[in-house]
């Protein structure tokens, strides 16, 4: 899960990529650069994005074992997109492309619209794995719309041979001298997950009877050593699924099912002051740092048995039981100076905090509540909390 989490965050990254390159005046035609094409459908201005894709390849290529198979950049409307490599499937599929057409077909499709909106939750997506036409290769696609002022101005798409998933786990077995497989029949034990931010056709974790009864060849004390370690790393990639890396928070597509089977919330909404900017102006590793400081901080200010989840990017969500409005608005206060109390990095961090104390409500209009009082945190000049 790390290894998918970590190729969501290069891809996110393209996007600031993309909005920062310059554009130049390109007349109609099909262009070549290393193994990066360029299809112009329209002369016009055309950002200049080889270079880009051909870093975004090697990062990924180095955290997928050399699975990815295309990167694919189209342009919405359809005048030009760029292909690493060009291949006879993606080549027959933008020639329909139009107007908008990039919007309809894939993001409508995928659910990917409006994701602007989300914080850097999921608002990236990654396919079932499917046969290709035409290749017979077995991958999965990772999509990313980039947005600018509410308008889809490019989606990027990235194939991936799903072997690389089966990969890594034939590599972990071989080090660790385990016996974990992803089969769906016949195991002793199974752990089924979604991989993060993809909806359908859940992953196996599962040990074989028959693995098992090799084993039994080896001495009894071995044997039992190799099912103590195993039943150990299940109950460890069990809470590695449940859990963010970064924060130690729970992850939001774990937790959010719950939430929804929740009637009685006292629900806080934390964002980061201006985080863009530090991203922008010092880095996304210094912005890393930063949300696991903060995330430290909120952690010292809650109890045990409090649920924190990491919502986004630089949002959080905290669940009290046992709470009412007035105590609700004492641990807004608490969190927002804890965070404000002294530097994180030798930066000012703040926070801004909207919450609900009620009770007989759906978790989506409770959170649409919270999120509004966020807003008028924000708009009121941050680093303060709302609760209503």
């Amino acid at each position: 899960m790390a290894r998918i989490q970590a190729i969501y965050s290069y891809t996110r990254r393209f996007g600031s990529y993309y909005n920062n390159t310059q554009e130049i005046y390109t007349k109609e035609n099909h262009y070549k650069t290393d193994n990066v094409s360029l299809i112009v459908n329209k002369s016009g201005n055309v950002k200049t994005l080889s270079e880009g894709i051909k870093k975004l390849r090697l990062q990924l290529n180095q955290l997928t074992r050399n699975n990815v198979w295309t990167i694919a950049v189209f342009e919405n409307p359809a005048n030009y997109a760029h292909f690493d490599p060009i291949r006879p499937e993606y080549l027959h599929e933008f020639d329909k492309y139009g107007e908008n057409s990039v919007m309809h077909r894939i993001v409508k499709r995928e659910d990917l619209i409006d994701t602007y909106q989300s914080f850097y939750g999921c608002n990236i997506k990654l396919t079932e794995s499917y046969i290709e036409v035409g290749s017979k290769i077995k991958i999965r696609t990772l999509y990313y719309p980039i947005y600018n002022k509410k308008h889809l101005d490019a989606l990027l798409a990235i194939d991936i041979k799903n072997d690389f998933i089966v990969e890594s786990l034939n590599k972990y077995n071989k080090n660790h001298f385990s016996i974990i497989n992803m089969n769906k029949k016949n195991n002793i034990y199974t752990l089924k997950e979604l991989l993060p931010c993809s909806q359908l056709s859940p992953i196996n974790l599962g040990i074989n009877l028959f693995s098992v009864f090799k084993m039994m060849l080896f001495p009894a004390f071995l044997l039992s050593l190799i099912s103590t370690y195993l039943k150990h790393y299940l109950i460890k990639k069990r809470y590695a699924m449940q859990r963010d890396q970064m924060t130690n928070f729970y992850r939001r597509d774990y937790y959010e099912k719950k939430l929804l089977k929740q009637r009685n919330f006292n629900l806080l909404i934390i964002d980061i002051d201006h985080f863009k900017k530090i991203n922008d102006n010092y880095g996304h590793e210094t912005g890393d740092d930063v949300i696991r400081h903060v995330a430290k901080r909120i952690n010292n200010c809650i109890r045990s048995k409090d649920v924190p989840v990491r919502w986004g990017g630089e949002e959080f969500i905290l669940s009290f039981d046992d709470m009412n409005h007035q105590q609700l608005q004492i641990k807004a206060k608490k969190i927002c100076q804890s965070i404000a109390s002294f530097p994180i990095l030798n930066l000012t961090i703040t926070v801004s905090i909207g919450g609900i104390s009620t009770k007989n409500r759906h978790f989506n209009a409770v959170y649409k509540a919270a999120d509004k009082a966020l807003y008028y945190s924000k708009n009121n000049g941050r680093n303060q909390y709302t609760i209503i």
